[in-house]
């Protein structure tokens, strides 16, 4: 996979680099820089715990996008996006700081790794979509995982250690979906058509859907997912037998208050500490608040809650407090600071207590601060 990319990456800079050498070729190159648009992310931050600190890299990625119209019209387009991690700081065990707690299942140890590569048809009548992308659930859940920071753990999204491509819930791997976004409503349907598992007999390994309705100021929405072709042993690709999951949102957006809640309904969809996969229930809610001159500070607080029901019988629970205060100095970068407190009961029934403060900053390019 790293291969290919560093091939993709240089085929392109090969393409632009050939425009740039020929006399007539000046309106090619524009047209192309235009149509072909890098962007990337690099945040760091000093992070402590009682195990120790360190400097820990978070979700740092570069990426390409391009949208190509259909001849001369402008209602039916291609687009495409290539995104890749790096892992570039040495992983260490002792801190814990993730916007993205589906990093590590992407990295094994790698410089690069895939984060999306899908190409698609966009229409008046929705958008159709092939590859690796953000799952149609994210839609909704992405609105809960605001952290610059501490990333959510209860939103079902990088569920089981995963970065939720086998089930879907996340960067849905091996992925077609159709997307109709129109007004206040918003429909995705997306299937996974996978053939890793001795045990595939479907030709739909897994499927989403997910809806919701923009009421001006507040949104609700609902979303669906179910592995069809699932293993009881999982292994990297593969997605655990009997998953299910159902969400329920609502968010609320004016001017500079942003708070967004979700709770969701699920069976072998996460794994404890044990990596003993359950039924059990979640709830997250994220509320940002910008203020200050210019509105460039914020205050943004998460906490999320995710436990087996009780006929499962489990000690283990998932609850975390989060809360940052950022500083936003461009449209490029932010400088933040915030910590988390570990409020978990492990498997053995004993308090986690791995609470963690961490300061850091972000930067990017054609790729918008939040």
């Amino acid at each position: 996979m790293k291969r290919l990319l560093l091939i993709f990456f240089a085929f392109q800079l090969s393409i632009l680099s050939g425009f740039a050498q020929e006399k007539d070729s000046t309106s090619k190159a524009a047209d192309l820089l235009k149509s072909v648009v890098p962007y990337g992310t690099f945040e760091y931050a000093l992070g402590a715990s009682r195990l120790g600190a360190a400097v820990v890299e978070i979700v740092p990625r570069i990426g390409l996008k391009g949208k190509w119209y259909f001849d001369e019209s402008d209602k039916y387009y291609f687009y495409t996006k290539a995104e890749v991690g790096l892992h570039l700081v040495d992983r260490n065990d002792y801190v814990s700081i993730s916007a993205d707690p589906g990093e590590q299942y992407g990295k094994v140890d790698q410089t690069f790794y895939a984060r999306q590569g899908f190409i698609g048809i966009g229409t008046p009548y929705g958008n159709i979509t092939m590859g690796k992308r953000w799952g149609v659930h994210y839609t909704l859940a992405g609105n809960v995982d605001n952290m610059y920071m501490f990333g959510g753990d209860a939103i079902g999204v990088y569920n089981a250690g995963t970065d939720g491509g086998p089930s879907g819930t996340g960067r849905a791997d091996q992925a077609v979906a159709y997307e109709l976004d129109k007004g206040p409503i918003y429909i995705g349907v997306q299937g996974q058509f996978r053939t890793r598992s001795a045990q595939n007999k479907k030709l739909v390994d897994a499927m989403s859907a997910a809806m919701s309705y923009d009421f001006s100021d507040f949104t609700i929405g609902f979303s669906y997912a179910k592995v069809f072709d699932g293993v009881d042993s999982i292994t990297h690709g593969e997605a655990k037998v009997n998953d299910e999951m159902f969400s329920g949102y609502f968010g609320f957006d004016k001017k500079n208050v942003h708070f967004a809640i979700i709770g969701l309904l699920f069976n072998n969809h996460e794994y404890t500490d044990l990596h003993k996969f359950y039924k059990g229930y979640a709830i997250e809610y994220n509320l940002k608040i910008n203020f200050g001159k210019d509105k460039r500070w914020s205050f943004v607080n998460n906490v999320s809650f995710m436990a087996p029901l009780n006929s499962e019988g489990l000690k283990y629970y998932s609850n975390w407090y989060s809360f940052e205060i950022a500083r936003r100095f461009s449209l490029n970068t932010v400088l933040f600071t915030g910590f988390k407190i570990d409020g978990s009961t492990l498997s053995n029934g004993k308090k986690s207590n791995l609470h963690t403060f961490a300061a850091g900053f972000y930067y990017n390019f054609n790729y918008p601060v939040p």
